[in-house]
């Protein structure tokens, strides 16, 4: 079985992900409090890995899919949901700022970041949600998936309703988060 250079390029962006939270736990702490992190959030730091991975193999299928067709206008918007995917990757990581800040005198801020660390996945989240739903969107509308049997799937939907049930529904979870933590009720 040929493995698609678009999944594997998602496979490659989501495990570089993992690295990378890794990485910045182990530098802020120790390889070992990494480790405990991840134990006790898995679910999140997965389900954010892997919706970066699916974007950034979206993201490459698409500008091989462009160029192949040369259509150059549409990479204005293939870098616009870029920028939702590289959002997404921010507001994973920003909550692991709060290792750092202490060290260079921002303790106020790193608690912030401590006590809003749902909020903060959770807008990860949901970016990559949107961010995929974007660039599938932008598969449907280029026509892109006459030889990706797997997208094809998803040409069916209407995905600017996607997106903005999406957004939505992102927007009630986070003010509901964001309340809640606010109020110290989680």
């Amino acid at each position: 079985m040929k493995i698609s250079r678009h999944v594997l390029a998602g496979a490659i962006a989501g495990f570089v992900l993992l690295v990378f939270y890794f990485a910045v736990l182990a530098v802020a702490n120790s390889l070992a409090h990494a480790f405990s992190q991840f134990f006790e959030m898995w679910q999140w730091v997965l389900a954010l890995s892997f919706g970066f991975g699916v974007q950034a193999g979206l993201y490459s299928f698409i500008r091989s899919a462009l160029k192949a067709k040369a259509m150059g206008g549409a990479t204005a918007e293939v870098a616009a949901s870029g920028g939702v995917s590289g959002g997404s990757m921010v507001a994973c990581c920003a909550h692991h700022a709060a290792d750092v800040l202490p060290m260079i005198g921002l303790s106020g801020a790193a608690i912030f970041l401590s006590q809003y660390q749902l909020f903060f996945i959770l807008t990860g989240v949901f970016s990559n949600i949107i961010g995929a739903i974007m660039l599938l969107a932008i598969i449907q509308k280029h026509r892109l998936a006459a030889n990706a049997s797997v997208l094809k799937n998803f040409m069916g939907f209407d995905l600017k309703k996607a997106r903005n049930l999406a957004a939505g529904i992102s927007v009630l979870v986070l003010g509901t988060v964001f309340w809640l933590t606010a109020n110290k009720i989680i």
